[in-house]
C-alpha cells in the first residue's frame, strides 16, 4: 500500500473550534443571545459519567459517583434554564437531539425523566425529528428503553465495541456480547425506529477472522447503523502503557488496518448497508438526520453539559473540562464556556469542505453559488495533490472520497482545508 499519509486522522465532529479563553468576557455578548432571530438548531447533551473508564477514551467523562452525579444533573439543569431565559434560544426550534457522553443510559429512569421534563418546559423540541440516546449496553434494561421509547427516543445507539468477549476483556470492557444482544432485542421490541451501534477495529491482537465474525452480526442482529473506528492508542492513556509493558499485544499495522476496513466495507455493502460518513454505514431511510443536519447543514448546536462543543449564531464554543468547574460556574449562574471563536466570512469555504467531505461528498455547484468560485481554483494545490493520490473523483457536480482509499483516509482529507490555526487544535 503507497501511504498518502503516515497516520490516520481522528475525525472532525467540529469546525472551527473554541481556540479564544473566554475570560471576563460576556458569554452572553458573544453568542449574541439577546437577539431573536428565528434560526432552528440542534441540541447536544453530555452526561459524562462511566461505571468504568475504558484505558483508551478520549471523551470528557468521570467515573460514575451517586453524590456527584446528582449534582451534576442539578447543574445541568440550571444551565438549561439559564440558556432557556435568552431571547435569542427561547423563540427557536430543536430539530435533533443528541444524548451523548460518558454514559447517558447509566442514568436511572427517574434521572432521564426529570431531564426530559425539563427540556419540554424550557425548550422548544415539539417538533423534533430525531432523538438519539446513547449508551452502554451493560446499563440498558428493558424498562429504561420502553421509557425511552415513551419520551420520544427513536434512535439508541450502543456502544458494543465488540462482540468478542475475549477481545473485550483486553480492552477493559465491561460489557458481554449477551449485554450487546440483550440491549438489541429491547430496543426492536420496544419499537425503536434506528438501532446504530459502534465497532472498533485493530484491537489489540485482533485477527483478520474475529473482525469478519463481528461484522457478519451486524446484519444478523438487525442493526440499523453501524460505525467503524479504528482504535487509537493515545500515549497518555491506560491502554498505550498496557501495550509499551508487555501486558496486552500490540495493534496490527497500517496495513492491516486498512484491510480490516476494506473487508468490513465491502461485507456490509454485500447486506446492503451504504457508506455515510467516513466511519458510517447505514441501512437505506436510516440515515443519523443530526449528523446530517449538522455536517451538511451547519446548523446550530446548543452543546450543554461538561465539555461540550456547540455553536450559536456564528460563535463556536467549548463548555470547561472539570466536572467540578462545570457545577460551580453553573450554580453561580454563569453559563459554563471556556472557549470561544467567531467565525468569519473567511472561514466558510474552509468549513464547507471540512465538514462536507466528511459525509464523504460536496456539491461543487453548490459551492461556487455561496461562494463566488470553484472549489478546486480556490484550493487548487490540494485538490491536485487529493486527486494525484487516488482519494477523490469527480462525477458530474459532485466531488467525491473515492470508495476505498478516499473513505479510509477520508478524516485526514477532511482536515487539508482545516486552515493551520484550527489544524494544530485538533487532537492528533
Amino acid at each position: 500500500m503507497n501511504n498518502p499519509y503516515a497516520f490516520r486522522e481522528i475525525g472532525i465532529g467540529h469546525y472551527p473550534l473554541g481556540i479564544y479563553d473566554v475570560g471576563d468576557k460576556r458569554v452572553e455578548d458573544l453568542m449574541k443571545l439577546g437577539d431573536e432571530n428565528l434560526k432552528s438548531k440542534l441540541l447536544y447533551v453530555h452526561i459524562p459519567f462511566c461505571q468504568s473508564i475504558c484505558p483508551f477514551c478520549p471523551y470528557p467523562k468521570a467515573i460514575h459517583n451517586e453524590g456527584v452525579k446528582y449534582n451534576y444533573l442539578t447543574a445541568l439543569m440550571r444551565e438549561i434554564d439559564l440558556y432557556a431565559q435568552q431571547p435569542h434560544i427561547s423563540v427557536n426550534n430543536i430539530e435533533a437531539i443528541y444524548f451523548g457522553g460518558g454514559t447517558p443510559s447509566i442514568l436511572t429512569e427517574s434521572e432521564i425523566e426529570a431531564l426530559f421534563k425539563k427540556l419540554k418546559d424550557a425548550l422548544n423540541i415539539e417538533t423534533v425529528e430525531e432523538i438519539t440516546f446513547e449508551g452502554n449496553p451493560a446499563s440498558f434494561t428493558r424498562e429504561k428503553v420502553k421509557l425511552l421509547k415513551s419520551l420520544g427516543v427513536n434512535r439508541i445507539s450502543l456502544g458494543v465495541q465488540t462482540f468478542n468477549d475475549e477481545l473485550g476483556e483486553r480492552l477493559g470492557l465491561i460489557q458481554k456480547e449477551k449485554n450487546s444482544v440483550d440491549a438489541i432485542e429491547w430496543c426492536k421490541k420496544e419499537g425503536i425506529d434506528n438501532i446504530s451501534i459502534d465497532l472498533m477495529y485493530n484491537l489489540p491482537g485482533q485477527t483478520v477472522e474475529e473482525w469478519v465474525e463481528d461484522i457478519e452480526k451486524v446484519a444478523a442482529y438487525g442493526i440499523h447503523h453501524v460505525s467503524l473506528f479504528p482504535l487509537k492508542v493515545i500515549p497518555v492513556f491506560k491502554l498505550f502503557k498496557l501495550i509499551q509493558a508487555g501486558e496486552v499485544s500490540p495493534c496490527g499495522s497500517l496495513e492491516f488496518e486498512e484491510e480490516l476496513f476494506e473487508t468490513a466495507a465491502t461485507m456490509l455493502e454485500d447486506e446492503g448497508y451504504k457508506p455515510e460518513s467516513t466511519y458510517d454505514f447505514v441501512l437505506p431511510g436510516k440515515e443519523h438526520l443530526y449528523s446530517r443536519k449538522h455536517f451538511r447543514g451547519f446548523m446550530d448546536i446548543l452543546a450543554l453539559g461538561m465539555g461540550a462543543f456547540g455553536e450559536i449564531n456564528g460563535c463556536v464554543y467549548q463548555n470547561v473540562m472539570s466536572i467540578t468547574e462545570y457545577m460551580g460556574k453553573v450554580s453561580s449562574s454563569q453559563l459554563p464556556v471556556v472557549k470561544w471563536y467567531q467565525v468569519t466570512e473567511k472561514d466558510l469555504p474552509n468549513r464547507y469542505l471540512t465538514m462536507g467531505f466528511r459525509l464523504l461528498e460536496v456539491d461543487r455547484l453548490d459551492f461556487f453559488n455561496k461562494f463566488g468560485v470553484d472549489p478546486e481554483i480556490k484550493f487548487k494545490e490540494i485538490f491536485e495533490k487529493l486527486y494525484s493520490n487516488g482519494l477523490l473523483e469527480a462525477v458530474g457536480q459532485k466531488i467525491r472520497l473515492t470508495k476505498r482509499k478516499g473513505v479510509f483516509w477520508g478524516n485526514n482529507i477532511c482536515k487539508e482545508f482545516c486552515i493551520e490555526i484550527f489544524r494544530n487544535a485538533f487532537p492528533k
